[in-house]
């Protein structure tokens, strides 16, 4: 393990004013549908494993108009999402606030896109939440960042973490005691950087790293990329001097992709990702310890079917993983809960109708809010309570 300490600087607020893998990839042109019917789910019958999870409620439609890669936060006592709407000619991104009564506000625009994806991400900052984003630029990719006031309202300007040279950057963040580590891929490689109140700190080099993750928890923060067959993580307490060096969890034929991160209160990390170690894709789920040991792996989804966009979120002492399969037809979005040693823990809940990609998932402390684009039919989203 990594541990670095770092002084952060306060004040955040003032100075803070190719998508997916997998097969069926790129998000069609706009268009209107109506709303898929309630998904079927396994009942508890004769034969039928129970789900350990239930959804609370209907679907809620977030927004009508065409979207994609939804992020979704708990924060304030209600939800907040954020997302790509791409409509009319022009891409956006939006942010909405969602009560635990189904209640939509009013989307606010965060910002009119120059480029055609943004990638939204949302976070709650010792300052409030914030939402940072991926927009074109006159020489590049441009990472950006707006803090949010509780209803998801712009507050301030938005601010400019960092550049990338890539096609694309995937930023990643986890927020930090008075600041919000960003991680966003360049080439030939990946770099992780520090935002505090005076804005990017510091940053180090992540050699030959793609689709970089990240996740905090009490100081903590993990960090985890792929190398192609090699998925590794690190573990630090502040920004690393030099090279980071990663334990490496997953080696061996084909290729670990998309990564996903959470830490639980022990302070293990809970890794899942897409995996091409079968040909086609496949989401696995992997516990690794403080220091950095590999402890358990499983496959998550336990039908045939490509499966995409793993999102992770842990529930105490067990982890909730959200993806998107095809299942014999357009895919649906299915959530599986996994207990300590990552056994199975109930039946997988198929959460939405069909042509839904791009799962995003949050717990909580009661319930997880899991959302997801709907092709040419908008953001949804469902509560869904756990034993």
């Amino acid at each position: 393990m990594i541990r670095m300490s770092l002084m952060f600087l306060s004040g955040l607020a003032a100075a803070l004013g190719v998508l997916g893998c997998g097969g069926d990839e790129t998000p069609a042109p706009p268009g209107t549908k109506p709303p898929e019917p309630p998904p079927v789910t396994p009942d508890g019958g004769p034969g039928v494993e129970e789900a350990a999870c239930a959804p609370l409620g209907g679907t809620v439609v977030v927004s009508q108009e065409d979207g994609i890669t939804p992020s979704i936060l708990w924060t304030n006592g209600s939800y907040l999402l954020a997302w790509q709407t791409r409509t009319g000619g022009t891409e956006e991104v939006r942010v909405a606030r969602i009560g635990t009564d189904g209640s939509v506000s009013p989307a606010h625009v965060v910002a009119t896109l120059a480029g055609s994806h943004a990638l939204p991400t949302l976070q709650a900052t010792s300052s409030g939440p914030m939402v940072t984003w991926e927009d074109t630029g006159p020489s590049g990719i441009v990472i950006q960042a707006h803090m949010l006031g509780a209803d998801g309202t712009p507050t301030g300007q938005p601010i400019q973490l960092g550049t990338s040279d890539a096609s694309e950057a995937r930023p990643a963040t986890a927020p930090m005691s008075g600041g919000l580590a960003v991680a966003w891929m360049e080439t030939p490689g990946a770099r992780l950087g520090l935002v505090s109140g005076a804005g990017m700190s510091s940053t180090t080099a992540l050699p030959g790293a793609r689709f970089p993750a990240l996740a905090s928890h009490g100081g903590e923060l993990a960090v985890v990329w792929s190398t192609g067959s090699d998925l590794s993580i690190a573990r630090t307490t502040g920004m690393p001097g030099g090279q980071v060096a990663g334990t490496v969890v997953r080696t061996g034929a084909g290729e670990a992709r998309v990564p996903s991160v959470a830490i639980d209160a022990s302070g293990a990390s809970l890794v899942a990702w897409e995996d091409t170690r079968e040909g086609e894709e496949r989401i696995y789920l992997a516990r690794v310890s403080a220091s950095g040991a590999k402890q358990d792996e499983v496959r998550v989804e336990d039908a045939e079917g490509s499966a995409n966009w793993p999102a992770v979120a842990v529930m105490g002492e067990r982890a909730a993983v959200a993806y998107y399969q095809f299942q014999g037809g357009p895919p649906s979005i299915f959530l599986a809960v996994f207990g300590p040693g990552l056994a199975r823990d109930g039946a997988t809940l198929r959460v939405s109708g069909k042509n839904a990609r791009y799962p995003a998932v949050t717990f909580t402390n009661s319930e997880l809010g899991v959302a997801w684009a709907e092709k040419d039919a908008g953001i949804r989203m469902r509560r869904v309570a756990c034993d």
